[in-house]
């Protein structure tokens, strides 16, 4: 059997100094970090499991649970993190999303198309040039799952209508 190649890791600046062996999974994720330039949010626990280097799964309940996402569209998007994360998938489709809340016991939007296409809209997705009719989420997307949904990025892309008068 062969044996797993280690990188060396080494974290040198202000007062500090580190350097430990880890897997080649382990490198790629930290490379893939520092390299998107995103920070990691200590809100959200990491899926790499400290002692073995390896990434635990999570059901889509407890990776729905990280996000507490309260809007549909922000559902969406969670789901569609999901699938980048934890199904390793770069592209999806809609019908993928609606398999996720039925496996998350989350009621399906009642107008699910207006809540997929409202994420478009705002630039969390976008369609997939490669194959038809699936979608990849955006570095827009990316950030905001990241930053956990702020309350001004909620009210910033609140779904406001389209502004009909009502009958009296």
């Amino acid at each position: 059997m062969e044996k797993e190649e280690k990188i060396k890791l080494s974290i040198i600046g202000n007062g500090i100094s580190f350097e430990r062996e880890i897997d080649q999974l382990l490198a790629g994720q930290i490379m893939a970090s520092c390299l998107s330039g995103s920070r990691l949010n200590s809100a959200q626990p990491s899926i790499v499991n400290k002692t073995s280097n390896k990434i635990e799964k999570e059901s889509v309940v407890e990776y729905c649970d990280r996000f507490s996402p309260k809007r549909n569209p922000d559902k969406i998007l969670v789901f569609a993190g999901y699938i980048r994360e934890m199904e390793d998938r770069d592209s999806f489709n809609s019908g993928e999303i609606k398999r996720l809340f039925r496996d998350a016991g989350e009621v399906l939007p009642a107008n699910f198309t207006r809540d997929f296409k409202w994420v478009i809209k705002n630039g969390w997705f976008a369609p997939d040039s490669v194959k038809k009719g699936n979608f990849f989420i955006t570095k827009t997307g990316i950030k905001v799952l990241s930053d956990g949904f702020p309350k001004e990025l909620i009210e910033k892309t609140k779904n406001r209508g389209n502004n009909r008068k009502s009958k009296k």
